[in-house]
């Protein structure tokens, strides 16, 4: 890396990215080039210029975030990437450390602590904060990416075809799916199913 971190800022609320260009223009060496709001363009930035380190909002529109971080992580193996939520779900901050981010904060997290955790990345070494570790310990669950795509479709209540169809697959494959989730987290029908996810905070 040279000398000044180019840091890359997605974020579709655009006083949130103004304040956060604000705290890191402050440090020196700190230096952020670019901006999106849709996760469509985070791949036409990082083609379009170098970027040391990016900063990624969870809930943003144009994709889905955790797959376009696991996937810049994947292409640009130097890509220092830092996930920010405002969800107070532990499955979703597990879904952002099992996608290789480099830091998962929340969005209730200090100024202090942000600057930190880019320290900490900088140098090489994962940031999980004490409070978003433990929110990821609760979770007794040990539920792949595709089942927690057809779990968050369940919870809302989608009907197995429904499911399906949004995800390219078989209504047998769905059901299969269900199956499992209802396995690992040792509940018997739906109702069940739908406390236990309120129960563990397991999705946003």
């Amino acid at each position: 890396m040279s000398n000044t971190i180019k840091i890359l800022l997605a974020d579709d609320h655009a006083i949130f990215r103004q304040g956060l260009k604000l705290l890191l223009q402050s440090v020196p060496n700190y230096e952020v080039v670019a901006e999106v709001g849709d996760l469509s363009e985070v791949m036409v930035t990082l083609q379009s210029q170098p970027i040391d380190l990016m900063i990624l909002d969870y809930h943003m529109p144009g994709g889905e975030s955790s797959a376009v971080l696991a996937y810049c992580k994947q292409r640009y193996t130097d890509l220092k990437i830092i996930a920010l939520t405002g969800a107070n779900s532990g499955m979703v901050l597990k879904q952002l450390r099992d996608a290789k981010a480099d830091a998962v904060l929340q969005k209730e997290s200090s100024a202090t602590q942000l600057l930190e955790s880019l320290q900490q990345v900088l140098a090489g070494r994962q940031s999980i904060p004490d409070a978003v570790q433990q929110q990821i310990d609760a979770i007794e669950t040990d539920l792949t990416p595709r089942e927690l795509q057809i779990l968050a479709r369940i919870y809302h209540g989608k009907a197995t075809q429904e499911v399906a169809d949004e995800l390219s697959l078989s209504a047998k494959t769905v059901d299969k799916h269900r199956e499992n989730i209802m396995r690992k987290l040792q509940v018997n029908n739906v109702v069940q199913l739908i406390h236990k996810v309120q129960q563990l905070h397991l999705l946003s």
